[in-house]
């Protein structure tokens, strides 16, 4: 039997998978922490303009939007560490550890003369936010990109992505259920401590997470052998363009950015909500989570059962979106911890599908993209999916300011919040982040085409160009 026939479709350990997916925890611990607190504490506690604040986070998403199709578009070609390590792993490497340390160093402004200088901390947040992004997407768009390359089999993508969402929703857990317990408004160096914390428990598992990044040997020959090691790179715009014209694709793109929209509004409004809303410490948020997360980790299995049975990645993925959508929206009626806690399980427990989703999802769509372009240029795909995605926080920055600005937030637990100010913050908690999700299901179920028949087509055409 031939290397191509023995191991197109290998079957990987289950140490081997694990060890693969805790990527995903540390990517959500990125969205959960960050999300959570990057805004947040440079808006409550350095009391920074939210005007400007803004503005410095919205450039600061199109750089990084920017980035991303430009990374992996570069690391897509073949270098001289290529043979003996693989196409992914090495740039993994490279971005993981100054990314730790940069998470710790977004909260330690600095002090000059014995006080912090506002122009200066516009600067400084703005500077460390996109060596801390830029580093982070040079590992996560290769560890990605890694999926449709090692994982073949349709049913092992499925397990694979439902893992992968396992570790997910622990990197949740260290992103949003942690720091609560460290965290105490109105005093800066618990932040600080946070990070520290959080660094550490990061640096452990990513060393866990490098042994699942490395290809198996011989498919690496068989990338170095075809015409699609042969990519040396091409214009960003034209490689942009290139992308779009696929419509499924592109309707995965508008799916993604919803959902985007959707997790990151919620998250960055949670602590507003705790805070203000609410009226309780920085602890609350750890029981207000745990619903959700407990929900998630427990219909994980049984989500990954219900994909496999139905056989069917676009009609789990519609109903995911539109169950989804549909118990975020209810999250404005939560007036209370209690309330906060049992609405977070419904949001959990569709949010699992999503988990379990994604990534076999992103599969299906970069495969029929390889046939296409005859040519395998996954991290150049993930890339321009991040892209389109980081145009999320965009809107997700923008919308915080614009809400609190229009409906007189005021950034201090000494000023009671006005009604509109409260309700303000409930809208970018559930209702707006709702509407997103919503909008895109429907586009998803009216033009995304890759079912089962058209896929078992897909992974034929694969084989050949691979051979």
């Amino acid at each position: 039997m031939d290397i191509k026939n023995k191991n197109y479709e290998k079957k990987h350990s289950f140490l081997d998978i694990n060890s693969y997916s805790i990527s995903q925890g540390l990517i959500n611990f990125s969205v959960g922490a960050f999300g959570s607190y990057a805004f947040f504490f440079y808006e409550t506690e350095m009391k920074l303009n939210v005007i400007f604040l803004g503005i410095v986070f919205a450039i600061y998403s199109i750089w990084d939007a920017i980035n991303e199709p430009l990374l992996g578009n570069l690391t897509d070609r073949p270098f001289k560490f290529t043979a003996r390590w693989g196409r992914r792993l090495p740039w993994v490497v490279i971005g993981f550890f100054p990314w730790i340390l940069l998470y710790i160093l977004i909260f330690t402004p600095p002090v000059i003369n014995g006080s912090y200088i506002p122009w200066i901390t516009f600067i400084y947040v703005f500077i460390i936010i996109v060596l801390y992004d830029t580093f982070y997407t040079l590992w996560s768009v290769n560890s990605e990109a890694l999926f449709p390359f090692k994982y073949r089999d349709f049913q092992e993508r499925r397990k694979v992505s439902g893992i992968r969402g396992f570790w997910g929703v622990i990197g949740l857990v260290m992103g949003l259920l942690i720091p609560p317990l460290i965290v105490v408004y109105e005093i800066k160096e618990t932040y600080v401590l946070q990070a520290i914390i959080l660094g550490i428990a990061s640096l452990i598992f990513g060393i866990l997470m490098f042994p699942g990044h490395r290809e198996d040997k011989n498919l690496t020959e068989l990338y170095l052998k075809s015409p699609s090691s042969q990519h040396q790179g091409i214009t960003f715009f034209k490689d942009l363009w290139s992308a779009l014209k696929k419509k499924n694709f592109l309707v995965m793109l508008i799916l993604h950015f919803m959902y985007t929209v959707l997790t990151s509004l919620l998250i960055a409004s949670l602590n507003y909500f705790v805070k203000y809303n609410l009226k309780m410490e920085s602890t609350a948020l750890f029981f207000g989570m745990s619903g959700y997360l407990i929900a998630s980790l427990l219909s994980i299995p049984l989500w990954i059962r219900v994909a496999n049975k139905v056989n069917n990645n676009k009609k789990i993925m519609t109903y995911g979106a539109l169950s989804m959508s549909f118990t975020t929206g209810i999250l404005f009626i939560a007036n209370s911890l209690i309330t906060l806690m049992v609405l977070g399980c419904f949001v959990g427990l569709t949010g699992a599908i999503f988990f379990v989703m994604q990534d076999t999802i992103n599969a299906d769509v970069l495969d029929e993209a390889t046939v296409l372009d005859k040519s395998r240029t996954e991290g150049t795909y993930y890339g321009v999916k991040f892209f389109i995605g980081r145009f999320a926080d965009v809107f997700k920055f923008l919308t915080l300011a614009v809400v609190h600005i229009s409906t007189g937030f005021i950034a201090d637990t000494e000023v009671t919040q006005s009604t509109s100010a409260l309700i303000g913050i409930k809208l970018h908690m559930s209702i707006i982040p709702a509407i997103a999700l919503f909008i895109g299901a429907i586009i998803f179920w009216k033009w995304y085409d890759l079912e089962p028949k058209k896929m078992e087509k897909i992974r034929l055409k694969i084989k050949e160009l691979d051979s």
